[in-house]
C-alpha cells in the first residue's frame, strides 16, 4: 500500500462517475442506482486504486473491481436516514 509506481507528487486528479439505473426486466421499473468511479492523476497518468472495499458486487455495501481501479457505490435518491452507528479510523502516518 506504501509503494509508488512512481516519483509524481500526485497534485492534479480526474474523476470519472457514471450512474447506473437498474431495472426490473419485466416491468421496466428502476430498481436501484449503482454509481461507479475511477481516479487519475493528470499529471502522470497513474490510476488510483480503492482501499477497504471488497472486490465484486452488492447493492447494499460499496465494492471495487478486481484491479480496485473502480469503485461500485449502491446509491438512492434523497435524504438518508440517520446512520445507526459511525465509526473513524485514522489513516497511516504517511505514504512514504
Amino acid at each position: 500500500m506504501n509503494d509508488r509506481a512512481s516519483e509524481c507528487p500526485h497534485t492534479h486528479f480526474e474523476a470519472d462517475v457514471s450512474v447506473h439505473r437498474l431495472t426490473d426486466e419485466a416491468s421496466g421499473i428502476v430498481s436501484n442506482f449503482i454509481a461507479e468511479m475511477s481516479v487519475r492523476c493528470t499529471d502522470c497518468c497513474e490510476q488510483f486504486h480503492f482501499i477497504g472495499a471488497d472486490a465484486g458486487h452488492s447493492f447494499v455495501r460499496p465494492t471495487v473491481n478486481v484491479g480496485a481501479t473502480t469503485l461500485h457505490a449502491p446509491i438512492a435518491p434523497g435524504v438518508a436516514p440517520m446512520p445507526a452507528r459511525l465509526q473513524y479510523e485514522a489513516p497511516p502516518r504517511s505514504f512514504e
